[in-house]
């Protein structure tokens, strides 16, 4: 299984401007999801925000253009979604991590960037078993296949805030509804 982790993956000054951008103003649109996985997940409930900036390929947000440089060093192809989550600190009873997941279910590739140092790491799955973990770190930025399995550890010391990224090859765009 290929994982590409590359720290300080855009210059300190722009890692600074979208903490600042998304976590120190007012001026930022968070919504609250009941679940951070599954909206109607019943059987979990880690309560999170969330931010899409894009949705269907289509821009959502005025804020795209602050997180469209973390990929855009990387790839050209095409953004199928763009989205922020926000976790706040719980202490749990139940799993200290969030349902196992995949973002779609056809070919694309996860680029995950972490806003902030915090605990919460991404877990990667492979038969129930935990085949790899990183460690949010500010300007960190994770590429993967999509289709691994993946989900998060439940943060418990401070707020973990994510940017992740799907994206499919352009040839292949037309695939996507």
């Amino acid at each position: 299984m290929d994982f590409k982790i590359i720290d300080n993956s855009i210059n300190e000054e722009h890692q600074n401007l979208i903490i600042k951008e998304l976590l120190e103003t007012k001026n930022f649109s968070w919504f609250f999801c009941k679940d951070i996985t599954n909206d109607n997940n019943t059987n979990q409930k880690r309560p999170a925000f969330s931010h899409y900036f894009i949705s269907d390929k289509k821009v959502n947000s005025s804020f795209a253009d602050l997180v469209l440089p973390i990929v855009s060093s990387y790839t050209n192809n095409t953004i199928i979604q763009c989205r922020s989550f926000l976790q706040l600190p719980l202490n749990l009873t139940s799993s200290d991590y969030d349902t196992p997941h995949v973002d779609f279910n056809y070919p694309h590739t996860v680029y995950l960037y972490y806003v902030k140092d915090s605990d919460g790491d991404t877990l990667f799955l492979k038969d129930n078993k935990i085949i790899k973990r990183v460690t949010p770190k500010k300007g960190r930025l994770v590429i993967f296949d999509g289709s691994i399995l993946h989900t998060a550890e439940q943060p418990k010391q401070d707020i973990r805030c994510i940017i992740n990224f799907d994206v499919i090859k352009s040839i292949d765009s037309k695939q996507v509804k």
